[in-house]
């Protein structure tokens, strides 16, 4: 795959025409970026929920957790 198809892949929609002109060593580059950036979003809100929930009573931590997600 070329790496406009794999930055389009992460974002989900085509990336705008200046951004697919990049030079490809740039577009892979921002493809891991993203790519790293979003998992690191998601580890931190999964320990942010974790955090929130931590004094909850245990009754009601699903419906919390449910809320947050």
């Amino acid at each position: 795959m070329n790496q406009a198809a794999d930055l389009a892949a992460v974002l989900g929609e085509e990336p705008p025409a200046s951004v697919r002109a990049l030079p490809v060593e740039t577009l892979a580059r921002l493809t891991e970026q993203i790519t790293v950036a979003r998992k690191r979003q998601h580890a931190e809100m999964e320990a942010s929920v974790a955090t929130a929930i931590a004094g909850v009573p245990f009754a009601v931590r699903g419906i919390v957790k449910k809320a947050l997600s």
